[in-house]
């Protein structure tokens, strides 16, 4: 009996000191009670812890989920972190604390399978494993954050750039319209200048014989030139906001070459981060 309590005393001693931030602890799995350990993960909303481990099992002990009763469940499974067998693993993540100070919990609980839930109490060794494993996780973490945000300015770049595409055609399309509207102004220039000479000219013979054909003459060209000037001043407000639009588009293109710039630095500097 003092044999066994001087083995409980140093099993709890030794998942005191090494576990530092993990804990032993008993949980429920629907209506069962299962033993495993937790761990607080600061900085990170449980859905991102949650899928941080998702990611690490698969993508490093390529083991494959499923989602039952809260919980991740891998069943009978290898998993070299934690040792040579095949185990069943659940894990599952909450929020704890005040909203000011909340942070993750997460409780990962390693099975030999029947829910023989692995303890400090019936297998030291591995329970070590897993306190371990479990230490190291924040900064996988971390590194899963900056995968996210690798993936997401990836997605900000490639987007900015179709808009950049998209805006650098409308430029072309305005800058069109801007070189028609002014070919358009000075044909009516053109065309305005001669009808005043043609009026002019028929004005000083009109004085000089009252021909009434001059008078129509005249009153033709005249009705033209107001209709021809009207045209021009419709044509040079079009020619006003065209020239605005590409102010606001080189404004925009601007911007958006300097948001480009300012991404792709943040996404060289994770990259180089996450190559480390």
């Amino acid at each position: 009996m003092k044999k066994f309590f001087a083995l409980l005393v140093l099993v709890s001693a030794l998942c005191s000191i090494s576990a530092q931030r993990v804990n032993e602890t008993v949980t429920m799995f629907g209506k069962e009670q299962i033993t495993g350990f937790t761990i607080n993960v600061d900085n990170a909303p449980a859905n991102i812890v949650a899928d941080a481990l998702a990611d690490k099992f698969q993508n490093q002990y390529y083991m494959k989920g499923t989602a039952k009763k809260g919980y991740h469940v891998y069943e009978n499974q290898p998993c070299s972190a934690f040792g040579e067998s095949s185990y069943d693993i659940y894990f599952t993540t909450v929020t704890v604390g005040k909203k000011k100070d909340q942070t993750t919990q997460l409780t990962l609980v390693v099975s030999n399978g029947n829910m023989n839930c692995i303890t400090f109490a019936n297998d030291p060794r591995t329970s070590r494993n897993i306190v371990t494993f479990l230490e190291n996780f924040p900064a996988d973490v971390e590194a899963y954050k900056v995968k996210l945000r690798i993936a997401e300015l990836k997605n900000e770049v490639a987007k900015l750039k179709k808009d950049r595409a998209a805006m650098e055609k409308d430029r072309v399309k305005v800058n069109d319209k801007i070189g028609s509207t002014n070919d358009e102004l000075k044909r009516n220039t053109d065309r305005i200048e001669k009808l005043t000479a043609e009026i002019e000219k028929n004005q000083a013979e009109f004085n000089q014989t009252h021909n009434p054909a001059l008078g129509e003459a005249i009153s033709k060209s005249v009705k033209e030139k107001q209709s021809l000037q009207k045209t021009q001043d419709s044509k040079q407000k079009t020619l006003l906001g065209l020239n605005n639009d590409i102010v606001k588009l080189n404004k925009k293109l601007e911007e958006n070459a300097k948001t480009i710039e300012a991404k792709e630095a943040e996404l060289k500097q994770l990259e180089q981060q996450q190559q480390k």
